[in-house]
């Protein structure tokens, strides 16, 4: 069997968000879409965080930015990826699938957890920072 005569997998958009929500800093969404450059997302947060948790505190080392800075990238990686319309990532992700897509509630559901979680990851990660920066420029 060709390449030309394999039918390609089809890739599920709700499976997509699931993996971007909950492992999306390791690049999971990334590697099940297919991505070349999938390996990116664990190169650049893992030895961050990694770095950052042997600090004190933790939560103020910049490694521990550049973690939530990608963790946020994969939330809105999900959001985008559960509210494109089934027509759009079919033509996009599954061009030789048999299959079509017909994401219900799931992806929606996925969506919204991903802005609840990534918004408030947003505001602390912006308040820990702004705090950080405020208490450095205090004069003594």
């Amino acid at each position: 069997m060709t390449a030309i005569d394999r039918v390609a997998d089809h890739r599920s958009k709700t499976v997509a968000g699931a993996l971007a929500l909950c492992a999306g800093f390791a690049g999971a969404h990334r590697l099940y879409l297919g991505a070349r450059w999938w390996w990116i997302y664990p190169l650049l947060a893992l030895p961050a965080m990694g770095v950052a948790l042997r600090a004190e505190p933790w939560y103020r080392h910049p490694g521990f930015f550049l973690a939530a800075l990608v963790a946020l990238v994969a939330m809105v990686e999900a959001i985008v990826f559960c509210l494109t319309p089934d027509a759009k990532w079919d033509a996009l992700r599954n061009p030789g699938s048999a299959r079509r897509s017909a994401s219900g509630w799931g992806a929606v559901l996925i969506a919204i957890v991903a802005l609840m979680l990534g918004a408030t990851l947003m505001m602390s990660v912006l308040a820990i920072a702004l705090e950080t920066w405020f208490e450095s420029t205090r004069v003594r």
